[in-house]
């Protein structure tokens, strides 16, 4: 099971020799990677680089219901003191990265992981706009490090079939009015994951956009374009 953290890993152990979790310990990643062959239960205890400590219980499965996940700073236990907390626990070897079960070295694999970690979770709809029989809906944004996972909806319930040309996310800089001036700057994806080319009649569509991390102003907002290929059919959706 790959595990991502909101901060860098700085240093990690497992209580038993048949639990293993490689992380990249020169480069300071988010992510680390679990292993195990069948025995007794262990624990595993991460310390990232903001000083947070978690801390688990491990048991071996032959199969697992997901292969990663994403963890909050909720699960923390608790902040460093003075000492070390890992210099008391017995060390075990810890490798560096293995690429069995996930690459840990490409950047767009664990992009992909994640989009397909959003897509499989429950999530509320943040904003829905409807027009000429289709509903674009964004849904939660989810903040892992330097990027945002943002998942959206197509839903056609027209009597056409809807063939996407482009669906471009802006951050507007401007409030509401005839006399406001208005900044739109582009959001680029760095990966799209599930976007599809055509949604037909009757169906509903989730993707993922994964963006460069950013925040929201006061004044700012997100907006969602949505255009049709050899059709005029275009919806705006505007969040804050």
């Amino acid at each position: 099971m790959a595990l991502f953290f909101p901060s860098p890993i700085r240093q990690a152990v497992t209580g038993a020799e048949h639990f293993t979790f490689s992380y990249n310990k020169e480069a300071g990643q988010h992510f680390g990677l679990l292993q195990a062959n069948r025995g007794n239960d262990s624990n595993l205890l991460v310390i990232t680089e903001d000083g947070r400590v978690y801390s688990y219980h491990l048991e071996y499965h032959k199969e697992l219901m997901e292969n990663f996940r994403f963890v909050n700073t909720v699960e923390s236990v608790g902040k460093e003191k003075e000492t070390q907390v890992l210099d008391t626990i017995r060390k075990v070897p810890v490798v560096t990265s293995t690429k069995k079960t996930l690459d840990l070295d490409n950047p767009r694999k664990l992009m992909e992981k994640g989009a397909e970690y959003v897509l499989g979770r429950r999530t509320k709809v943040l904003k829905t706009k409807r027009k000429d029989g289709l509903a674009l809906r964004l849904k939660e944004l989810f903040y892992h490090g330097d990027e945002v996972y943002v998942e959206m909806e197509i839903h056609n319930r027209s009597a056409i079939d809807f063939e996407v040309d482009v669906l471009e996310v802006y951050r507007v800089n401007g409030k509401k009015g005839r006399r406001s001036s208005h900044q739109m700057v582009l959001l680029e994806p760095m990966l799209k994951y599930g976007f599809p080319e055509i949604v037909r009649v009757g169906q509903r569509h989730s993707f993922v956009y994964v963006l460069p991390k950013f925040t929201l102003g006061d004044a700012e907002k997100l907006m969602l374009e949505l255009q049709e290929k050899k059709g005029s059919r275009i919806l705006w959706l505007r969040w804050d």
